[in-house]
């Protein structure tokens, strides 16, 4: 563990696609609560906001929950505008007996727009920071437009990340980044919702774009979830192809609240890919588990397993962390996690695997 406390150091970060799924708890059992899109991330609506302030933070002040903490005004045009925005980035540590090392990663900074009608809706994200090459583009890495003709049903396309798993920003959990669902891996997708009182339905159709994949990939999503007061749970289902191989994934998500502060969030999935050229198939298995307990408002444990392997008959290909970390939102606008993991895998012995994250949007 040698090292670890080199991540707490000040860190400032978002999720292009950041969402609170534990807001189960609270009795808020579908995104559009709190988001203008019915996936959750991104552009917050005014009860969204409202909420960031009156429940989710440890302090705040009277209009802090507003745009740059209340400094722009926009009661008037809360009906109609949402705006938005985020700074993001990540401190990583990684050591055990073959690896020592760590590292900054200044990931993004962006600034996101929407207009809202009651049966319309556009909005796109400005700001990229290349991995890469640390470099910042301005260009919108995620746009879309969404009708809504009647009550509960969303007709969404554009470029965004398809909706398909728990939508939670930690994008190297091996429900999210393994499976392709992490940071900048937004498709050209056309997406339909049906979001009822007690049963959701979500069906995708996306293309992949040629910076993250050449092969001229494609693939369909299925999601069906149930509710009952504040326990949500389902299965999902993905059919994708490329010039390469074909890929399903079978999985089930849940979403449990068990008491106001309490709560907790598992998503398994099996992937089976199937090579074009013939051959055997190979099977994954990506799984995850989230409890958190709220110790006083805004202040949350949170005990966490992850669990991925890409070729079960291959322990070469195994990774598992688990831990305990914090989450706490302090202000509204700001959101701190802290995570300190025990990494296993077959190459190596037990190791250390941390990392810190703060989350400021405007």
């Amino acid at each position: 563990m040698k090292n670890i406390l080199l991540l707490f150091c000040v860190l400032f970060a978002a999720i292009n696609s950041f969402s609170f799924p534990d807001m189960i708890r609270h009795g808020y059992t579908n995104c559009t609560a709190c988001h203008v899109s019915p996936g959750g991330g991104g552009l917050l609506n005014a009860y969204g906001r409202s909420l960031s302030k009156e429940l989710i933070s440890t302090w705040s002040t009277k209009n802090e929950a507003g745009v740059l903490h209340g400094l722009i005004n926009t009661e008037k045009v809360d009906e109609w505008l949402a705006l938005g925005g985020d700074i993001r980035g990540a401190q990583v540590h990684q050591e055990n007996d073959l690896v020592k090392r760590g590292r900054w990663i200044d990931m993004q900074k962006g600034f996101e727009i929407g207009i809202i009608q009651p049966k319309w809706t556009i909005a796109s994200f400005v700001g990229l920071q290349n991995v890469s090459e640390n470099k910042w583009y301005p260009y919108s890495t995620r746009y879309y437009a969404m009708i809504t003709p009647i009550d509960a049903l969303y007709i969404k396309f554009g470029r965004f990340m398809p909706n398909f798993g728990i939508n939670l920003p930690d994008h190297i959990l091996s429900t999210r980044g393994p499976l392709m669902f992490g940071y900048g891996m937004e498709r050209d997708t056309a997406e339909v919702s049906w979001l009822g009182e007690n049963w959701n339905f979500i069906v995708s159709h996306y293309k992949t774009p040629e910076n993250i994949s050449a092969n001229n990939q494609s693939g369909n999503t299925l999601t069906a979830t149930y509710t009952v007061s504040n326990f949500k749970s389902g299965l999902q289902f993905l059919s994708e192809k490329d010039d390469l191989q074909t890929r399903t994934i079978t999985g089930a998500i849940g979403y449990l609240g068990w008491s106001k502060e309490f709560g907790t969030l598992f998503e398994a999935d099996q992937v089976v890919t199937s090579p074009s050229a013939g051959g055997p198939d190979k099977k994954g298995l990506s799984l995850i588990q989230r409890s958190a307990y709220e110790i006083f408002k805004g202040f949350h444990i949170v005990a966490l397993n992850d669990y991925f392997q890409s070729d079960v008959d291959n322990g070469a290909t195994k990774n598992y962390k688990f831990g305990p970390g914090i989450q706490w939102f302090p202000r509204p606008h700001l959101d701190l996690q802290a995570f300190w993991t025990r990494e296993q895998t077959s190459t190596s012995k037990e190791g250390d695997y941390a990392w810190l994250v703060l989350h400021y949007y405007l």
